[in-house]
């Protein structure tokens, strides 16, 4: 358990005017309790100032009273969570209750609804401070983060030596799972994606069967999980030199765009700001059109969190310091092909520290 984080829930428990919180969503209750289960359905953490509670069931009873530490473990009868939740409400007099509105079920709401009546009432949350919480990285969650990142490029430092034309889409991917988990990984952070040719123009294209060809554009977005957190990375690469001029071209202004992001990244700057950064540069070569999502994310127990580098980002929103987030240009040719090169990058009150090492070169020398 996470002890000055919990006093931090507190703390904005009475800000808010809230007897408790029920955290449902997994990896705000993985952040808080120190259990790396992602599973949805395996507990619900309940924090008021009287209680740090985990209910679960008998499936996960001794793994959870091993690993969350500091929260009491309950398993109720016939599974019910909801029931346990009222029945504490009932317990500890409980009139407001707050929940996270976007990672629960419509059926455990009614659950909770009716366990409350006459008792609490349930208020509804978009966001939590669990989600601000989150975005600034511990010494602990760097460490771990900085080996899913060297996990990630000594993976690609083999793919480099191992690539070859003939090789489909899938046969690179499963190399990708293999190698991580054979260098220490839990496994990959999301299925990789490899995408070749004119699969390129697809930003999340699903691999294939098709065999790679010499001198066309493979795109290759992965990241290892290390001891429940992610890395995320995207090199572009052509076995061989492009049989295109404008593939050097292309790859050039996507590069400056990722670097002029990374040294233009620092604490305060707004997600909208961060964004533009390196969606600027590809519309100064006439690209806005084919570049289609946002800059980056964040990166930590999920491969996609808190903060945004985004036009969609809320105005107010600001980087802060001890946040990790990718920086993901990329340019989408739909009929032709595409690409995207991506860091996972700590920012800094004054700059950004990349955490993704891997080569920059698009040609690998057949």
């Amino acid at each position: 358990m996470k002890e000055e984080s919990i006093a931090a829930v507190r703390a904005w428990l009475r800000e808010q005017e809230l007897d408790a919180c029920l955290i449902t969503q997994p990896y705000n209750r993985a952040y808080l309790s120190g259990w790396l289960e992602s599973d949805p359905e395996a507990a619900w953490l309940l924090i008021s100032q009287e209680l740090c509670l985990l209910i679960t069931s008998t499936l996960y009873r001794e793994v959870a009273e091993k690993e969350a530490a500091g929260c009491q473990v309950l398993v109720p009868e016939r599974r019910d969570f909801a029931e346990a939740v009222a029945a504490q409400a009932r317990q500890y007099g409980w009139q407001r209750l707050g929940f996270e509105a976007s990672a629960i079920s419509y059926s455990s709401y009614a659950r909770l609804s009716r366990g409350g009546e006459g008792h609490y009432t349930l208020r509804p949350l978009e966001s939590t401070i669990v989600d601000r919480l989150r975005q600034v990285k511990s010494a602990q969650e760097l460490e771990r983060l900085r080996k899913a990142a060297a996990i990630t490029d000594e993976t690609f430092t083999h793919l480099r030596r191992w690539l070859r034309p003939g090789l489909t889409e899938r046969e690179v991917q499963w190399e990708i799972i293999r190698t991580m988990i054979a260098l220490g990984a839990d496994g990959p952070s999301f299925e990789p994606i490899v995408a070749a040719g004119p699969n390129g123009s697809m930003p999340h294209a699903r691999v294939s069967g098709r065999p790679i060809e010499a001198g066309e554009l493979i795109t290759i977005d992965m990241g290892a999980r290390y001891q429940g957190y992610c890395a995320d990375m995207t090199r572009t690469v052509c076995l061989g030199e492009p049989r295109e001029e404008r593939m050097r071209t292309l790859y050039g202004a996507v590069l400056e765009a990722m670097r002029t992001c990374e040294q233009g990244l620092r604490a305060g700057l707004s997600g909208r700001q961060a964004d533009s950064l390196a969606r600027d540069v590809l519309a100064r070569y006439g690209l806005a059109e084919y570049y289609i999502h946002s800059t980056g994310h964040g990166v930590g127990l999920e491969v996609h969190e808190e903060p945004l580098l985004s036009q969609r980002a809320p105005e107010d929103s600001r980087l802060p310091a001890g946040a990790v987030v990718t920086v993901e240009p990329g340019v989408y040719i739909p009929g032709w092909s595409g690409l995207r090169i991506e860091d996972s990058v700590l920012v800094l009150e004054d700059g950004a520290e990349v955490l993704t090492r891997s080569p920059l070169d698009l040609i690998i020398p057949q």
